[in-house]
């Protein structure tokens, strides 16, 4: 009895393993049919994208060329500037979002769509100041039709590196060159209303060189000349600093190496009204 009762018990076990084993075989199987279905939609989605990239390239080398187009490249052409127009508006609604949470600037959609109006707000320390503007046009390329750009600001380099590629990009970086003008030429105006023993002798439209004359205290009769570079023009503080007078042990003495540290990292109205206040100007 206890024989059959053993045979039986591994008579069920190998059953049991064949069952899983034609189980384990039958889920390959269609585990494989099921990635060759999918190598093949990729393949024809491979194929129909090679395709559709071949034409746009065909079309647009013939539109470059001035050519004129058959019936089936304008239906071909009319369904591209759709399809760039619809792309062009959802990364504008995109934008629009991320304005709200960032803040920076304002997009308005206008002629239907086929252009945006963009307003940057410049402001420093929570004083607002210029604004300016920009219309882009959103058909076929994405291209600036006019604006009120101050030309100092690099617009042309700027648009012919992120323009066309990464337009959120372009107006985050122009948005940080405008802000950075706004803000170093509000410490210029800022010096010459709150320092008038403090002389700015060279600026220029850019606002990223300042060359200004500090008298010392009375009782030293020095003057003391601070020249300030901004080599970085998305930012309002200087990335060099020169501090020259002819008293030479005064500019080498530890005061003046404090100060010339605080000119590179205070904007340069304060970095002067602390300067005044511990005695190293008048």
């Amino acid at each position: 009895m206890d024989n059959l009762r053993q045979k039986g018990v591994f008579d069920h076990l190998m059953m049991l393993e064949r069952a899983e084993a034609a189980g384990l075989q039958r889920h390959q199987k269609e585990r494989v049919e099921e990635l060759r279905t999918t190598a093949a939609t990729l393949r024809a989605k491979r194929d129909r994208i090679r395709a559709e990239t071949s034409s746009i390239k065909n079309l647009k080398d013939k539109l470059d060329q001035g050519l004129p187009l058959d019936d089936e490249e304008t239906e071909d052409f009319v369904k591209i500037e759709q399809y760039l127009l619809t792309s062009q508006r959802m990364q504008l609604k995109d934008l629009q979002t991320a304005h709200r949470l960032i803040a920076g600037y304002d997009l308005v959609e206008s002629k239907q769509g086929k252009s945006v109006c963009v307003s940057f707000h410049t402001a420093f320390e929570g004083v607002c100041l210029e604004t300016y503007n920009m219309e882009v046009d959103l058909t076929r390329m994405v291209q600036i039709s006019r604006h009120n750009i101050p030309p100092c600001i690099p617009l042309e380099k700027l648009a012919k590196e992120n323009l066309q590629t990464d337009f959120k990009g372009f107006l985050q970086t122009l948005n940080l060159h405008l802000n950075a003008l706004a803000g170093r030429k509000q410490q210029i105006s800022l010096i010459e209303e709150l320092l008038g023993t403090v002389e700015i002798i060279e600026k220029n439209q850019l606002c990223n060189f300042l060359a200004l004359m500090c008298k010392a205290p009375a009782e030293s009769d020095e003057a003391v000349l601070c020249t300030l570079e901004y080599g970085d023009l998305t930012r309002c503080l200087p990335t060099h600093v020169v501090i020259d007078s002819e008293n030479k042990s005064l500019i080498e003495s530890p005061q003046w190496k404090e100060n010339q540290v605080l000119l590179m990292e205070t904007p340069v109205h304060s970095a002067l009204l602390t300067m005044r206040k511990l005695g190293s100007i008048s």
